[in-house]
């Protein structure tokens, strides 16, 4: 037996992927990571939304806290702020939410200020979180990065499958068949 040759093992012979297939699995990826960058702008979106209608719209509440919990860091070994429910009204409308941005613990039946997010009425954040947050454009850093490398990696993969399919047409199109006579 020659030393470049493997001897094959028992059992059923294995197919191996073609070209193509691993350029529609590349293909594949880049579409998945496209909505893993729409839902990352999305969220920059409505959160940046959501600040603004608290800041200039939303409706100032009474909050009567009902129970407090603390909450641990990944190790244990330090505080993580705090998970606080409250109740309040808004017009006759009773409402039993989670305080959002509480740091420090709050006693069962104090009172806290707080902004009602007036498209989400079942969101009630401190108002003095609402008076230190504003809108932000560092918001959209990430998921622009995210973006121009999706686009990096498209032209790669695009111009790779061109370059070993021998082909000057995007791998993707059908070519064309040859006339018939």
């Amino acid at each position: 037996m020659d030393v470049d040759q493997v001897a094959p093992l028992r059992g059923a012979a294995s197919k191996s992927l073609q070209r193509r297939s691993w350029y529609l699995l590349g293909a594949l990826g880049l579409v998945a990571f496209a909505v893993v960058i729409a839902v990352a702008f999305a969220s920059v979106v409505n959160h940046n939304a959501s600040v603004s209608r608290l800041k200039n719209g939303g409706i100032h509440v009474t909050v009567i806290v009902e129970s407090c919990l603390g909450n641990i860091g990944g190790s244990g070994s330090n505080s993580a702020g705090f998970t606080c429910h409250g109740h309040y009204r808004i017009g006759n409308t009773p409402f039993h939410e989670l305080i959002g941005s509480l740091t420090t613990y709050v006693a069962a039946g104090t009172s806290v200020q707080g902004v009602v997010d007036p498209a989400q009425p079942s969101k009630v954040v401190l108002a003095s979180a609402v008076r230190r947050s504003n809108p932000s454009e560092a918001a959209f850093i990430a998921p622009v990065i995210l973006l121009f490398l999706f686009l990096t990696l498209s032209v790669l993969l695009i111009g790779k499958a061109r370059r070993q399919l021998g082909s000057r047409e995007p791998f993707m199109h059908a070519r064309k068949a040859p006339p018939v006579n």
